[in-house]
C-alpha cells in the first residue's frame, strides 16, 4: 500500500483541452520526499535546459506536502513550480494558512 500520496498525477493540456491520469513511480516518493522534491524531479526530467518561461514546454505543477490535510502542525504548505519568466530560473512560490 502506498502512503501519503494517490498513486496519480493528473496531468492537464490546456492548448488540447486534455485531461489524463497518470500512475506515478513508487520509487519517485522515497527518492524525492515532498511536494517540492518530487516537483523539482518532475522539471529535470520533463522540461529541457532551453525552455523558457513563456514556451508551450515549460510545465505549471501544483504539489502539496506529505503531510497536507492531516493534524500535523504547520504541514499546511502547496507550492506551484515553474520556470520564473523573471529570473528564468526555476521557482516554487509556497502558500498555505489556517
Amino acid at each position: 500500500m502506498r502512503y501519503a500520496e494517490t498513486g496519480y498525477n493528473l496531468e492537464i493540456d490546456l492548448s488540447r483541452g486534455n485531461v489524463e491520469r497518470v500512475e506515478t513511480d513508487p520509487s519517485l516518493l522515497t527518492t524525492f520526499l515532498g511536494g517540492l522534491g518530487t516537483s523539482v524531479k518532475i522539471h529535470y526530467d520533463r522540461v529541457g535546459p532551453k525552455v523558457q518561461a513563456f514556451d508551450p514546454e515549460n510545465l505549471l505543477i501544483f504539489s502539496t506536502g506529505l503531510l497536507c490535510d492531516t493534524p500535523a502542525f504547520s504541514a499546511n504548505r502547496t507550492l506551484v513550480s515553474f520556470i520564473s519568466p523573471q529570473t528564468g530560473l526555476l521557482a516554487y512560490p509556497m502558500m498555505g494558512g489556517f
